[in-house]
Order: C-alpha cells, then structure tokens, then sequence
C-alpha cells in the first residue's frame, strides 16, 4: 500500500496504522525486513546478508475458516516490536473473526552469507463454537537475488522443499506440519499469492514440483482443529545457504 498526504484523517490513520508495524531484525550480517507494504495480498519483505542480493522478494500468511468462501490475508496487527534478533506481531481479534494471533520470528546467523528466519504462530480460538481454520504461507524466493533462474525440489512430502539457483546459492523452506503444498512461477494473476487471494477457496493440491528454472513461488498449508478457547501453533523455516533447523527441534502442536 502507498500512502501520500491527505486532508482525510481516515487515510492518515490508515498510513499510521501501515507504518507502525514495519520493522527489521538483525543477526550478524543477516537481516530480515517486513516494510509498509507488507500486510496485504502482495506481502513484501527483504531477507539479505545471507547470500548475494534479496533472497526473499515475499512472503505473508493467510486464513480460512471452515465454510469461508475464500482466503482472507492477515491484515494490519494489533502491535508489533521489533527488537535485535526478534520480532513479536499480534492480532487480539483477526480481521474481526474470534481469533487471537501471536506471532514469534526469530533470525539467526552462523556465519556471514547465510541465515535461517524461524516463524512461530500460535492461534487461540476465542469464539464459543468449535472450528477447523486453514492457515496458509506464502513465499516468493529469489534465490542468489536472481529471480528466474530458480530449481526447486521436494525434499519430504509435503512440508519441506529445496530451491537452488542455476549459478550459486540454496534456500531451505519448510513447515513442519504442514499438510499441503503449491508451487507456482511467480505471475500477478496467477500464482500463489493470486491463488490465496482470489474469490473462491483454495485448498493446495501437492503440485508444482520439480520446479524450473523459473521465478519461484510456494506455499504450505495447515489446518487445525479448535475448541473454544484450544491453541493452535506451527512453524515455519527459511533457510538460506544454511541448513534449517532440524526436525528434530521443530514442533507443531494444538492445545
């Protein structure tokens, strides 16, 4: 979203409102931005200091709940901070649906020209009926900061996947848990972000890989099931020139 100067005060809350939550994290030469724009259905981000260039031009998160009619992009959050390594965001009310988000991510550094963002999202059903929510991520990876030149295979099905460039450079992406995947060449209209966006439910459908070379962009898909007042927590890894975290030390849990 763009925000320029307005005598509405409605336009200037709402820039206010888009500023505020932007931020960066820091781990030695790593760093991990989400801007302005992020909280939309284009979610840019900026993931560099671990490899040549941008490794990683987008990524968001959507939801739907069981009988929804489409996917809805998480909006604007309630407050945010940003502080050294870590960044911790949060929804008291989701896009006005009963749900409380509290989201945790977490960048680290080994070494220089590689990076690992770890992204923890607990979900709490503060409705008084029992749900079934989909929760969905979205990454569009420019691996090496080149953005057609991308292979990407299934490493384990269906929540971890490797992408490499043709010249020099390796992201991991995973999401323990995770029932579904989608990989799509990244296009406005037509790729996963569009898919999530669109007016009609999307469900993924485990295809798309291999993948390449060509723009990449993926994504995986969680469903939960909540009783009022139950938790739900998944996890998501973008590694890049590194290993991710072991799945060993990965959780995914519903409380």
């Amino acid at each position: 979203m763009r925000c320029f100067k307005s005598a509405l005060t409605l336009a200037l809350l709402t820039c206010a409102s888009t500023a505020f939550a932007q931020g960066t994290i820091t781990s030695g030469t790593a760093n991990y931005v989400q801007s302005a724009s992020h909280w939309d259905t284009s979610p840019a981000v900026d993931f560099t200091g671990v490899g040549t260039g941008d490794q990683l031009f987008e990524s968001g998160w959507w939801f739907r709940i069981q009988g929804d009619t489409q996917e809805t992009v998480f909006p604007t959050p309630t407050t945010t901070n940003y502080t050294g390594a870590t960044a911790t965001i949060a929804w008291t009310d989701l896009a006005g649906r009963g749900l409380g988000v509290a989201k945790t991510i977490n960048l680290t550094s080994a070494g220089a020209g590689q990076g690992e963002v770890a992204t923890t999202i607990a979900v709490t059903n503060n409705g008084a009926a029992a749900i079934t929510l989909h929760l969905f991520n979205m990454a569009d990876l420019d691996v090496n900061g080149s953005a057609a030149t991308d292979n990407a295979v299934l490493v384990q099905p269906n929540n971890y996947i490797r992408v490499n460039d043709a010249t020099a450079g390796q992201c991991e992406y995973r999401g323990p848990g995770a029932v579904a995947y989608q990989v799509l060449p990244f296009a406005a209209t037509t790729d996963v972000a569009a898919q999530l966006s669109n007016t009609t439910v999307t469900d993924f459908p485990n295809t798309g890989l291999p993948f390449g070379p060509g723009d990449f962009t993926g994504g995986f898909q969680w469903t939960l099931q909540l009783a009022p007042g139950a938790t739900g927590t998944v996890r998501l890894f973008v590694a890049c020139n590194t290993t991710a975290t072991p799945v060993s030390l990965q959780r995914f849990q519903v409380d």
